[in-house]
């Protein structure tokens, strides 16, 4: 018999907003998720992070270039050792680099004052059983700041970005904006709330109707779902999940 909250009998007490933007990508790396294989992460995953650090430290108490960098340094060097990279990893080499030439271009032109950071938050959509939840990277007392690192300059507002962006919005009653830094300088873009909340209740009720098929979501990914061998995010770890669920050797 199937449950009325398909989200509970799947194990899931909340939805963040990285599950939404995975499901939009693609249902099966989220569909993985539920089923609670890892995905392996690179050093890339963590120039967000420790970039974040920094500008929360500039922000909050104004350090300067070389206490940021600190503060940026010791959050990378403590997630890569948690994911048991090394740091003569070349691709690691490289994501310290930008990190390091974004947080002096943030420590040159970052004037923002930051009153909270990493706040949870918690919000409530009309026919979703189940509580939206996230953090949100920067509060000032007049706006939200969702912080995106990037390579080079970004010219477009992402839906993904503007989802999440959304959601703290929602949250907590301040217009949100989107700070995507990189090595020369920062572009913002406003959130646009009303867009991200739409796509946040479409993708979250399309999630409910998925796990809806069954009460075993590795019979819903053997009946529905598959993936996509172009999408780099899936790895041998997904294939083999996979082929394990549908009699694959």
């Amino acid at each position: 018999m199937l449950s009325n909250d398909p989200f509970k009998t799947h194990g899931l007490d909340h939805i963040s907003a990285s599950q939404i933007n995975t499901f939009i990508h693609s249902p099966f790396l989220w569909a993985c998720r539920v089923a609670n294989i890892d995905n392996p992460v690179g050093a890339s995953a963590f120039r967000g992070s420790a970039v974040e650090a920094a500008a929360i430290a500039i922000g909050q108490n104004k350090l300067g270039k070389h206490s940021a960098l600190a503060h940026a340094e010791h959050k990378y060097f403590r997630e890569l050792g948690k994911a048991g990279i090394t740091l003569d990893d070349p691709k690691a080499k490289k994501e310290l680099d930008l990190v390091r030439r974004i947080v002096e271009m943030l420590s040159n032109s970052f004037d923002d004052t930051v009153i909270e950071s990493q706040k949870e938050i918690s919000i409530q959509l009309d026919d979703i059983p189940v509580p939206i939840t996230g953090y949100a990277d920067m509060i000032c007392t007049d706006k939200i700041i969702e912080l995106k690192t990037k390579a080079a300059t970004q010219t477009k507002l992402e839906y993904s970005a503007n989802l999440q962006a959304s959601i703290y919005q929602e949250a907590l009653g301040l217009d949100a904006y989107i700070y995507y830094v990189y090595p020369k300088g920062y572009t913002t873009f406003k959130a646009n709330h009303e867009d991200g909340i739409r796509r946040i209740k479409q993708t979250a009720r399309a999630m409910h109707n998925i796990l809806s098929l069954s009460n075993d979501i590795e019979e819903i990914i053997r009946s529905y779902l598959r993936p996509n061998p172009d999408d780099f995010r899936v790895n041998d770890v997904h294939v083999e999940f996979f082929n394990s669920i549908i009699g694959v050797k």
